[in-house]
């Protein structure tokens, strides 16, 4: 028991059972004293008192009448008779009004130590079963505000009504902390790390101090109220999460959608370019809607894990930046992300001018110069030389000026040139020799990239060889 009450007008009665119950077994905190029952019921309002131990006769105010007026408090506590042996059908009236246990003057230490064993363990109990309803009052309260008042949320609205605002209320939302807030302040577990405040709304100067980010409702009033104030308020705090500053609700936003993508970015971190990336996302931030860019950056971790997982040592940070909210501001999630993007491309720009992963893309350019005819793609590449496939995307296009797609297609097309001036093989059957298991592919590709068809282009390499034979002098 936190604290204790001793209501006894003889002194050393009084302070006997003081000494004793600080001896005792019995955990406790504040042992305060009263002589008599008026200056126990001033004390008795003025702190919240888990155990009244109280004589009966006493000046000014008995204990009866002492115990009788308890129902005033907020906070009744348990109660503990002391009395003469004469006053013992008085105190089987007050065991009937209420009191938990009585002790017959003098007080013996054992029965007494006893007595403070059974309260301690009705207090537990009891103090165990507020916190329950606490808990599922809370429960209760939150769901309310993130759902709303449903039809299958009626008997929810119903059970948490009494323990509400009776009159007008301004929300708050903020980061997770430890904050001075109004006495009558209701917090809650938002989305994310957001937490929300109600306060009433005289009061809500006073939650205006809270940290920023910061963002504050409108006056609201009912219980029915507490999902549209809490929206409000989240959305205020979205804004002031990219401001800065404080944010009210209502209040407008940018819709403009990014102007780069995800895999963009990727490919620039690939470059060792992360500064370039810290620049991007920053006009980013201050141009596309809140949600646009945080579902954004979210998308560009991915796409650097994606890439990057088995090359580079993302493991554990990556996920710390997947989702900005998860940051006190986006100034500091910015600020954050350019550090590690920093050393990020500075892994990668040692692993991307390793001597042997060079090697690896000489091994498979020759691998492609020997193989074209066959059909392969760029996953079998980078396997045959042991290399990640993202990585091998990068530094093939650094080695040879051009992606593996188009690579492929220049080996196939000078080989296809070649047997179009030199043999009289049919057309098709080129296309498959170098490597086109489809004619129309062959087809199409052929004349996007030379111009001319391999028909035309055959007539126009026999009238040029026909040409250059006429010209050769005898």
């Amino acid at each position: 028991m936190n604290t204790i009450l001793i209501a006894e007008d003889e002194k050393f009665i009084r302070r006997g059972l003081r000494t004793m119950i600080e001896r005792s077994p019995i955990p406790t905190g504040e042992i305060l004293e009263a002589r008599d029952g008026e200056e126990a019921l001033e004390l008795l309002r003025a702190h919240t008192v888990d155990l009244l131990v109280t004589d009966i006769r006493m000046p000014r105010m008995d204990g009866i009448e002492l115990v009788s007026r308890l129902g005033e408090l907020a906070h009744p506590p348990m109660v503990l008779v002391v009395s003469g042996y004469d006053d013992f059908s008085y105190a089987v009236e007050m065991l009937r009004s209420g009191a938990q246990d009585y002790l017959l003057k003098p007080v013996e230490r054992e029965r007494l130590y006893e007595a403070l064993e059974k309260l301690e363990e009705r207090y537990r109990q009891e103090q165990a079963a507020r916190e329950e309803q606490e808990r599922q009052l809370h429960r209760t309260l939150r769901q309310l505000m993130l759902e709303g008042v449903g039809g299958e949320h009626s008997g929810l609205l119903e059970k948490a009504r009494g323990s509400f605002f009776p009159g007008a209320y301004v929300g708050f939302c903020t980061g997770a902390g430890e904050y001075p807030l109004p006495e009558r302040a209701l917090c809650l577990r938002g989305t994310g790390s957001v937490i929300f405040f109600a306060v009433p709304a005289e009061e809500c100067e006073q939650a205006s101090a809270l940290p920023l980010p910061l963002g504050r409702s409108g006056i609201c009033e009912g219980l029915e109220s507490l999902h549209d104030c809490y929206q409000a308020a989240y959305a205020a705090w979205k804004r002031s999460f990219f401001t800065g500053e404080l944010c009210e609700a209502p209040g407008k936003e940018g819709n403009r959608m990014p102007s780069i993508a995800a895999r963009q970015l990727a490919g620039l971190v690939g470059l060792s370019r992360g500064e370039e990336v810290s620049r991007m996302l920053a006009e980013e931030a201050d141009s596309v809607s809140n949600d646009a860019f945080a579902q954004l950056c979210g998308e560009f971790i991915r796409q650097l894990r994606t890439s990057y997982q088995t090359s580079l040592p993302l493991e554990g940070e990556a996920e710390r930046f997947a989702n900005i909210w998860d940051f006190s501001s986006c100034a500091q999630y910015l600020e954050e992300l350019g550090q590690w993007l920093d050393l990020l491309c500075g892994q990668a720009a040692q692993e991307f001018s390793d001597y042997e992963n060079k090697q690896k893309i000489r091994q498979a350019v020759q691998y492609m110069q020997e193989n074209f005819r066959q059909p392969l793609n760029m996953a079998q590449v980078s396997n045959h030389v042991s290399m990640n496939y993202s990585l091998f995307s990068l530094l093939f296009k650094q080695y040879t000026g051009s992606n593996f797609v188009n690579y492929m297609q220049k080996l196939r097309l000078n080989e296809a040139k070649k047997l179009l001036e030199t043999t009289d093989w049919r057309v098709n059957e080129i296309g498959r020799r170098v490597g086109f298991a489809d004619e129309k592919r062959f087809l199409k590709v052929f004349k996007a990239v030379v111009g001319v068809s391999p028909t035309e282009y055959r007539r126009s390499a026999a009238l040029l060889a026909q040409n250059g034979q006429a010209d050769r002098p005898e």
